[in-house]
């Protein structure tokens, strides 16, 4: 009868715990491993949809967070173009006028044809209005200082003019058309005030120049009845000047 060697029974005797050992340790890891969420990435389409409902819960900080991250991850296609017109409106939302006016023209400027061009425009221009009737004592109270840069308001109004042109029966029409008059209106208003302005500060000739080009204007009457009266005190002015001399 053979004896099997001390050291080859314990070997015969560890593989088969060893064997059960693995077994059971890769059993774990496999549960482990199913019990695991499977974490989805989120796509670019649910990136928007989910801004798009913060916009509308106005939570548009985090809106404008994720539009900003979409925008620059889609830029040049359809995504990324409306992207880029809700951040303009986030901005807007949020009294962030100068920031939503530049967004409104990046998305005129790299999405010209984009679904969203009507609104851009049109929103584009209020966001002009905004910023002046944060200064209305500058340009909307009586006295306007000759000196006060106007820009804004002419860009304003031009905006105002190429949305009516571009869309006659558009959803925004009649505002449109009443604050491009308001602005024209301003305009006149503001360039009476420098006529006036010379005229006070005894400069009679730079006055009826600034008038005469009130007159030629196509203001409203209201306007083109003042700046006839500052023409003839201005002509006035002028010919008791020559008479004095």
């Amino acid at each position: 009868m053979t004896h099997q060697h001390p050291l080859n029974r314990m070997e015969a005797d560890l593989k088969p715990r060893l064997f059960a050992i693995f077994f059971m340790v890769a059993m774990s890891l496999t549960v482990i491993s199913c019990s695991k969420p499977v974490l989805k990435e989120t796509t670019p389409e649910q990136k928007l949809n989910e801004a798009r409902k913060n916009i509308k819960k106005s939570h548009y900080e985090k809106a404008y967070e994720s539009l900003q991250e979409l925008r620059l991850a889609t830029a040049g296609t359809r995504l990324g173009g409306e992207a880029q017109f809700l951040m303009g409106e986030t901005d807007f939302e949020r009294g962030k006028y100068p920031e939503a006016e530049s967004n409104y023209a990046a998305y005129l400027n790299n999405y010209p044809d984009g679904p969203f061009t009507e609104q851009a425009i049109f929103k584009q221009a209020m966001a002009k209005v905004k910023q002046i009737q944060r200064h209305r004592m500058g340009l909307f109270k009586t006295y306007i200082p000759y000196d006060r840069d106007i820009s804004l308001l002419k860009e304003a109004k031009n905006l105002f003019a190429l949305y009516l042109e571009m869309y006659p029966n558009g959803q925004y029409v009649d505002t449109a058309s009443q604050e491009k008059k308001e602005l024209h209106l301003a305009e006149g208003m503001h360039q009476l005030e420098i006529a006036n302005f010379y005229l006070k500060k005894n400069s009679p000739a730079s006055a009826l120049a600034r008038a005469k080009r009130v007159l030629d204007g196509s203001y409203p009457e209201r306007v083109m009845v003042q700046a006839r009266d500052l023409v003839r005190k201005a002509q006035n002015s002028l010919d008791l000047d020559q008479e004095g001399k």
